[in-house]
């Protein structure tokens, strides 16, 4: 896909038990992809490892901070994003996805940068690439989370912890 990314939407369809990804582009151009549970089940998993891969998150020295880290900048780059738009109904099918695509497995490299390549495989034999910054997967990520929360598929996806940084007490000196 070379277009530019204009919005991202998932939705769960039940009859399906999948969920449906849509982006669309600035050429209003509309490319939909099935996600299985096991798909966004693995991910996650890549996607959270691109996040612990950041050198402000490896250079941390202990566990809890990066977990930390991660939660706060996850949040921040949601924080960021404009969730509120409504889907945009005048796009037009891409050619190559007149139907939804259904994807198979699913990758993550750095472009440059600035640029992260999301890529969805299809069973077609197809790929469905994303060029996103940082703070879109982030959105992707919590698209996908809220359409797996909506799904009931009890994934319990997170990026980072909160909670785990460590709390020391006020009379504790270093």
């Amino acid at each position: 896909m070379a277009d530019s990314l204009h919005q991202m939407t998932a939705e769960y369809v039940p009859a399906q038990d999948r969920i449906l990804f849509r982006v669309n582009t600035q050429d209003k151009l509309e490319y939909r992809v099935w996600l299985t549970r096991r798909l966004v089940r693995n991910l996650w998993g890549v996607a959270v490892k691109s996040f612990e891969a950041k050198p402000e998150v490896t250079e941390q020295p202990r566990p809890q901070v990066k977990q930390a880290m991660m939660s706060m900048q996850h949040q921040q780059a949601v924080q960021s994003s404009n969730f509120k738009q409504k889907r945009d109904t005048d796009t037009k099918p891409a050619p190559e996805s007149v139907t939804p695509l259904l994807a198979v497995a699913t990758q993550i490299s750095q472009v440059n940068e600035t640029t992260i390549r999301l890529t969805f495989v299809t069973a077609e034999g197809k790929a469905v690439n994303l060029q996103l910054n940082e703070d879109m997967l982030h959105a992707v990520c919590h698209i996908m989370q809220t359409a797996a929360d909506r799904a009931g598929w009890d994934l319990q996806l997170s990026v980072g912890d909160a909670a785990a940084v460590p709390h020391t007490e006020a009379s504790q000196v270093h």
